[in-house]
C-alpha cells in the first residue's frame, strides 16, 4: 500500500516545521522511487486598505523564491523533485496541483488548533483534507 505514492505534494510555508513536513514527504517519495512536488502559495493582498499592498505582493513573491531555492539547495538534492510556487489561496491552489501533477498523497502539516483560534484562523489542511481526492498526511506540529 505504502508503494503506491510515487507523487507526493508538500505544501510548505518557508519556516522551520515546513523542514520537518518536507522531510517526512521526502522520505515517502523516495522510498517509493517517486518524485516529491514542493508547493509554496503566496496569499494574493486583496485588502485595499493595505499600504503598498502591490508593492508587498510583489516583495513577497521575491522572498518566497529565494527561500524556494534555498531549501532546494539545501534539502532536494538527493531526490527528483519540482518545486512551486502559485499566487492564491492555499487550499484552492493545494488541489489545483494535486489535480494538475497527479498527485497520490499529500503532506502537510497541522498545528492542531481547537475552539477560537481555529474559529479565527481557519484551517487549510482541513479544507485540504475535506476536499483532496487523493489521502492527505497530516504531520503535527507543535507550537
Amino acid at each position: 500500500m505504502l508503494t503506491d505514492y510515487k507523487r507526493v505534494l508538500c505544501p510548505v510555508q518557508l519556516d522551520q516545521h515546513s523542514l520537518t513536513t518536507l522531510a517526512v514527504g521526502k522520505e515517502i517519495a523516495k522510498k517509493n522511487n517517486g518524485k516529491l512536488f514542493v508547493l509554496h502559495v503566496v496569499s494574493p493582498h486583496t485588502d485595499p486598505t493595505r499600504v503598498g499592498g502591490a508593492a508587498m505582493a510583489g516583495h513577497d513573491e521575491k522572498v518566497s523564491q529565494q527561500e524556494l531555492a534555498k531549501i532546494e539547495r539545501e534539502h532536494l538534492g538527493d531526490i527528483e523533485h519540482e518545486t512551486l510556487m502559485r499566487l492564491g489561496h492555499p487550499a484552492e491552489e493545494i488541489a489545483k496541483a494535486e489535480h494538475e501533477f497527479g498527485i497520490d498523497l499529500v503532506v502537510m502539516a497541522t498545528h492542531g488548533r481547537v475552539g477560537l483560534p481555529h474559529e479565527l484562523f481557519g484551517s487549510i489542511t482541513e479544507r485540504v483534507v475535506q476536499q483532496s481526492r487523493c489521502p492527505v498526511l497530516t504531520v503535527r506540529l507543535e507550537g
